[in-house]
């Protein structure tokens, strides 16, 4: 039975999450013949629970014969967590042996070394360093707790739980002193909390180790965006709260150390990474990244993730870095090995194997590259649902629509024809999933402004009344904080000039897309468009970006997704070259040949061999 089911059966039982947790600790305890009454912190911490529930927890385990390890009951605690706190604390389980590869890394001394957690949570990794050392140096328990194992969380709660489960290991080895507990509950952001911790390490941390927090920039608590200006890897752009955490974990770590994180891989390539790169090829440690990629590594949580290893005590420049997945060991691996002042100050780093390097560079460097050409976003309105629809009926004056279950009419003048790329994968589907936009704008000179409320309720009224029967909706655009011209206006101005002749290509894919678009008064929303006047360098664009070539190099240049997607955006494509075509070679690509030969022939136009 999974964690998740086991809470789900506690809940029917008592649905506080505090008597929760004392019932698995409790059936913990019972199970380990752990004596509590011999440790003042387990014995007042379940003395307050109800004496049915202690019967009800021993046989609820016993009965669905649950193995209750010391890990499990780590990812019990966790999945007790409401879903939403998770989610605004970027609380996510870590599997077990992702945190004893992560300690086994930073562990390399001869003596036992101090560890530091700077985002602990409930303790999963100090748990695993405390039981690493144990093995490995042969101290005692309460030892390793006291002098040993440092943690830092913004929760109290969360680091009453890490007491409680390091009481526990060291309890369970019939260790039932009294254990010094060294934890700050502070926010790691801030520098005061930073200089508090180390008081404990003056010299610093032999072992910085972890799961920094999942947390994107609009999704943080806004204490926590104004601490952000306090660290060079978070001062600019809307960067995710695992950053910092990188330079606070490097603030911490004593010189000569080791510091390991399993994080976000958006670093290695994201704009919003870019500070974070700065910052790691600045500090010139050899640096070892492990890539899942697209691996899944966390129980229901789709993430993309990496483990970082940081060794302060080599300074070559040097990044080790291999991608593995799900079937691979942790322990065995083939390293590409990339210095970091090959890539620009913050560009992305681009990092594969060294037969994929030399494709990679012949498609980057046999002409044009797509920089060249206009590659533009669509409209964004920040409320879709409201702008773009596809009408049920229409005559000569409205289009017809239903919204929350009232029908409304739209008059025709005031709408435009709109693409979703993200939904068309061919031409045929540009012709039956073209929608109807409102289009609130009047266009003078390639600029373009918002029509006036007047002129609106006087020219559109049943179009004015549909906007404003959701003005409310439209009004929480931006958290409510919006700065718009009108109250109906889009959300961004971006998109509005997208006239003319383009290629659709959607967000994301699993496969090469480039829709043909010749109606050049269509716009699009949700996709990106590469726009020109020529029909026929539209068309050959296409026979490139829809090659297997080209999805070679978005493979292995891309952000990935599940399911073999990956993210087709504007910084991933600009590098890709279109080679110098002759004009014969222009006829034989547009004269209808197998998709078979043009592959073939594309390929070897880049003078690389394919079978």
């Amino acid at each position: 039975m999974n964690a998740k089911n086991i809470i789900k059966i506690l809940k029917g039982y008592c649905n506080h999450s505090l008597e929760i947790e004392r019932m698995i600790v409790y059936a913990f305890v019972q199970k380990e013949k752990i004596d509590y009454s011999k440790s003042k912190i387990l014995n007042n911490y379940l003395a307050e629970l109800d004496s049915d529930l202690y019967i009800k927890s021993v046989n609820f385990f016993d009965k669905f014969n649950i193995d209750l390890t010391l890990d499990f009951l780590v990812e019990l605690f966790e999945q007790i967590v409401p879903e939403t706190e998770k989610k605004e604390k970027g609380i996510v389980y870590t599997p077990v042996e992702i945190k004893e590869y992560i300690v086994s890394q930073v562990c390399r001394s001869n003596n036992a070394p101090t560890v530091i957690d700077p985002s602990c949570g409930c303790g999963s990794f100090l748990v695993t360093a405390a039981q690493y050392i144990h093995q490995k140096y042969g101290i005692n328990y309460s030892e390793i707790i006291s002098q040993k194992i440092y943690g830092i969380d913004i929760d109290e709660d969360a680091i009453k739980k890490a007491k409680i489960l390091l009481t526990l290991l060291a309890s369970s080895n019939k260790e039932y002193g009294d254990i010094t507990f060294n934890f700050l509950c502070s926010n790691a952001l801030d520098p005061k909390t930073i200089r508090k911790a180390k008081k404990w390490q003056p010299k610093g941390f032999d072992c910085v180790i972890g799961n920094p927090p999942y947390v994107r920039f609009r999704n943080m608590a806004n204490d926590s965006k104004a601490l952000l200006n306090n660290w060079i890897t978070a001062n600019t752009g809307n960067i995710d709260l695992y950053m910092p955490f990188f330079e606070i974990g490097m603030t911490l770590l004593k010189e000569g150390a080791v510091l390991s994180y399993i994080t976000p891989n958006s670093y290695i390539q994201a704009i919003n990474g870019r500070k974070l790169r700065e910052y790691l090829s600045d500090l010139a440690y050899s640096l070892t990244i492990l890539d899942f990629r697209d691996a899944q590594v966390f129980k229901n949580v789709t993430s993309y993730t990496c483990i970082t290893t940081i060794d302060s005590a080599i300074t070559d420049k040097v990044i080790k870095y291999v991608r593995i997945d799900n079937q691979e060991s942790l322990n065995s691996h083939n390293y590409s090995e990339y210095k970091t002042t090959s890539f620009s100050n913050g560009a992305p780093w681009r990092m594969r194997k060294h037969d994929v390097d030399s494709i990679i560079k012949k498609l980057e460097s046999s002409g044009t590259p797509l920089s060249k050409w206009k590659i533009r976003n669509g409209l964004a309105t920040l409320k879709n649902d409201i702008y773009f629809f596809t009408p049920f009926k229409e005559d000569d004056k409205y289009f017809y629509r239903i919204y929350a279950g009232v029908e409304y009419r739209i008059e025709r003048e005031i709408c435009i024809k709109v693409a979703k790329p993200n939904i068309i994968k061919t031409e045929e589907d540009l012709k039956t999933k073209t929608e109807v936009a409102i289009f609130p704008y009047t266009r003078k000179n390639n600029i373009f402004d918002v029509i006036e409320e007047k002129e609106m309720l006087s020219k559109y009224p049943m179009t004015y009344r549909f906007l404003f029967d959701n003005r409310n909706i439209l009004n929480q655009r931006d958290k409510g904080n919006g700065n718009y011209p009108v109250w109906y206006a889009y959300g961004r101005t971006q998109g509005m000039n997208n006239f003319g002749k383009k290629l659709l290509i959607p967000y994301i894919s699993d496969k090469p897309i480039a829709v043909l678009s010749l109606e050049e008064k269509m716009l699009f929303y949700c996709g990106y468009a590469l726009i020109s006047d020529d029909e026929q360098e539209l068309k050959l664009l296409k026979c490139f970006l829809e090659s297997d070539a080209f999805w070679y190099y978005i493979y292995h240049t891309s952000k990935p997704y599940s399911k073999g997607y990956m993210a087709l955006a504007k910084n991933y494509l600009i590098n890709f070259t279109i080679p110098n075509l002759t004009e014969k070679e222009k006829q034989y690509l547009l004269s209808n040949q197998s998709k078979k030969e043009i592959n073939k022939w594309i390929w070897n136009k880049y003078g690389i061999a394919k079978d």
